[in-house]
């Protein structure tokens, strides 16, 4: 009987006792203290915020950031109930996180105001100098910092810098280029007007002399080149003739086509040597006038 009674309050006290430390355990839970890196997790989740808006303010694309915060949130929150629960929490990717969101916002702002200064100077360049070559990476840039690639809007201004460096030293080069020589060929003829006037006049001349028979030799070497092209038909139709009647290498079908195409093109040299014949006859008779 006191062998029960001892069992039976043996039993009662490790019930208590599991009870205790499970009350102990929970009011330590709640009793403890948030861990450095929960803070450290904490305060940077309140400077992404602040980041966020402060882009938001200069009406800087949010998306990119964003994402990353609402990720970093869901982070913080799953690490900081294991750490409750008095489980290891982990909150390094959420510390780096919003690190991350900070060097975008800096970054982007940085691109936002340099932009705005290369726009200005743009502008400012455009009314001297044609940049019309450049409007393709102009907008390249500015699609950079709407499509949130910050980095790049960087870059692609410094590169939009060198560009218009090299159209203005082009164009100034050339303007000078145009105006020596503009400047030279002025001084030149005002220099030797009189001499240029007088070659003109004997070249005028010789043409006038010689035009006839400058137009002659132009018919007559335009109908050798008529009487040539005649002959090299003839010779590429009797090959052919010889390829159907003979060998046999062409199909009738085929003979018939180009036999059509040699005459036609035999017909229209036909007809233009008669026009330089009768276009020489005339020379003829002008010359014994």
């Amino acid at each position: 009987m006191r062998k029960g009674s001892y069992s039976n309050a043996m039993l009662i006290i490790l019930i208590a006792g599991i009870f205790c430390l499970f009350i102990i355990q929970d009011s330590s839970a709640l009793s403890a203290k948030p861990s450095n890196e929960s803070i450290q997790a904490k305060e940077g989740l309140g400077q992404a915020e602040k980041d966020i808006l402060e882009m938001m303010e200069n009406n800087i694309s949010i998306n990119r950031v964003n994402e990353t915060y609402q990720e970093a949130l869901q982070l913080y929150s799953a690490q900081l109930a294991l750490e409750e629960k008095g489980k290891k929490a982990d909150y390094k990717l959420i510390i780096k996180y919003t690190s991350d969101i900070g060097s975008v916002k800096k970054t982007a702002l940085q691109a936002k105001d340099e932009l705005e200064i290369f726009s200005e100077i743009f502008n400012e360049v455009g009314e001297n100098t044609n940049l019309s070559e450049m409007h393709g990476e102009y907008d390249q840039i500015i699609s950079s910092l709407s499509d949130e690639r910050f980095e790049d809007t960087i870059k692609l201004i410094k590169t939009g810098y060198e560009r218009i460096s090299e159209i203005q030293s082009s164009q100034t080069a050339i303007n000078a280029f145009s105006n020596a020589i503009s400047k030279t060929i002025k001084n030149f003829f005002i220099r030797n007007w009189l001499k240029l006037i007088i070659i003109f006049s004997i070249v005028l001349i010789l043409l006038l002399i010689f035009w006839s028979s400058l137009k002659k030799l132009k018919v007559r070497l335009r109908f050798n080149l008529l009487i040539t092209q005649k002959k090299s038909i003839n010779n590429l139709l009797k090959e052919m003739q010889n390829n159907y009647f003979k060998t046999k290498k062409i199909s009738e079908a085929d003979y018939r086509i180009r036999l059509k195409k040699f005459k036609e093109l035999i017909r229209d040299i036909d007809r233009q040597v008669m026009v330089l014949k009768e276009e020489m006859f005339k020379l003829k008779m002008k010359e014994k006038k």
